[in-house]
């Protein structure tokens, strides 16, 4: 039995956490679900923060092409995840410091907008190696770092898709590439 990619995609959380119209929500969560749908036909597991916005978008969509959610969330307590999550990860960590989980157990990522959080989690994914895709038009951190690197280092070129079947394809085909990130 071969072990399934486990990709994680990141983004804004829902609208309880931004102020109002400050994002383009109702887009940026229909391309979220895609991404959940066809990461789920491929077989990958879906990873991501449990909370509402593009994590609750992701995991319903992977869960309406069956597929497997995993839910990372702050704290000590467990059922603080959406009701798409399958396996809860219960952090025992607090706000910010849990940056580096989330890139440590997944094989890539697939950034949607994104505010500081998804930036502390993409840093995370940059610094140890992990590619890291963003989709066109969803503004926020996707956006802003799209086709550049975080540092002088030039550890990892955050590479641009079009769409989420672009996203996919090119994360899967950077994995297939160098399997053993």
């Amino acid at each position: 039995m071969s072990k399934k990619l486990q990709i994680a995609v990141i983004g804004s959380a829902g609208q309880e956490e931004y102020p109002q119209n400050s994002q383009n929500f109702s887009f940026n969560e229909s391309l979220a679900f895609e991404v959940g749908q066809i990461l789920a036909e491929k077989g990958c597991i879906l990873v991501n923060g449990g909370k509402s916005g593009i994590m609750e978008a992701s995991s319903k969509g992977a869960k309406s092409k069956n597929g497997i959610t995993i839910g990372v969330i702050k704290g000590n307590q467990r059922f603080g995840s959406n009701q798409y999550t399958d396996i809860e990860i219960v952090s025992n960590i607090l706000d910010g410091g849990d940056a580096l989980l989330i890139p440590t157990m997944c094989d890539g990522a697939i950034v949607i907008g994104g505010g500081a959080g998804t930036l502390a989690e993409l840093s995370g994914f940059y610094r140890i190696n992990k590619p890291i895709i963003t989709i066109a038009n969803t503004g926020g951190w996707a956006q802003k770092l799209a086709n550049t690197y975080l540092d002088e280092r030039q550890k990892v070129l955050i590479q641009q898709s079009k769409n989420p079947v672009d996203a996919v394809n090119l994360l899967l085909a950077q994995l297939n590439n160098n399997p053993k990130q």
